[in-house]
């Protein structure tokens, strides 16, 4: 097994030194964004050796206009599958779907072409239509900041950019940077009404003699005033 890498920063590495090259060979004016964001560990930090049994390994997402998508994504694709090293510091490029689990993979040793490899090919309004259920083509509504859930705003502004050619990666992050105060005020008063309505249920339970009852209300409000907290 080689050291381990920390996701992102095999993620970087992949870009740099296999992916972009050979986007160089086959389309050396393209224009395009690169990174790693959205769902996964790595993306905010938290992998280790672990987190590399499934949907883990050298990895990244590019993104294109839509007129350079429809035209080039599945060449490039193909192109890809083709060219990448079968390894990249020790780790198989290949993955293979888990039987029984199709949204799962796991790195899988090959010798043979081509490659299926997780370099995922976008226009960043379609990943994000997918990924948080709306393209943020403009400035997020309230609706939008109260319905994507918390984690996965957080998602899009961790992780990393690697190139940002078409200037909309660096904008949709600082867009979701954080919430607009009145949000922000909305969700902390909502969260202390939650804590509010469920801390009398403490006492209540062990009154009873519930005890077991009244330490899992209480690990819930514990959890819930860390949330606060963070």
């Amino acid at each position: 097994m080689p050291d381990f890498v920390p996701g992102l920063e095999l993620a970087g590495l992949y870009y740099r030194e296999a992916v972009r090259p050979i986007l160089q060979t086959y389309h050396p004016d393209l224009v395009h964004s690169a990174g790693l964001i959205g769902s996964g560990s790595e993306v905010l930090g938290f992998d280790d050796g672990m987190s590399a049994d499934h949907n883990w390994g050298p990895q990244v997402t590019l993104y294109f206009s839509q007129q350079d998508h429809g035209r080039l994504a599945d060449d490039l694709r193909q192109a890809l599958a083709q060219e990448l090293p079968f390894t990249f510091r020790g780790y198989s490029t290949h993955f293979a779907t888990v039987p029984g689990d199709p949204g799962s993979v796991v790195r899988a040793e090959t010798s043979s072409r081509p490659i299926n490899h997780r370099v995922q090919i976008t226009v960043l309004s379609d990943f994000l239509q997918r990924y948080i259920g709306t393209a943020l083509e403009e400035k997020p509504t309230v609706l939008d900041w109260l319905t994507i859930p918390g984690q996965k705003l957080r998602s899009l502004v961790a992780g990393a950019v690697f190139h940002d050619g078409l200037g909309v990666l660096g904008p949709m992050r600082r867009k979701l940077a954080y919430y607009p105060r009145d949000v922000w005020l909305y969700l902390l008063s909502a969260q202390w009404r939650r804590i509010g309505q469920e801390e009398p249920f403490v006492g209540r339970t062990g009154s009873v003699g519930d005890e077991a009852g009244s330490a899992i209300i209480a690990a819930r409000l514990v959890r819930d005033l860390m949330h606060l907290c963070m």
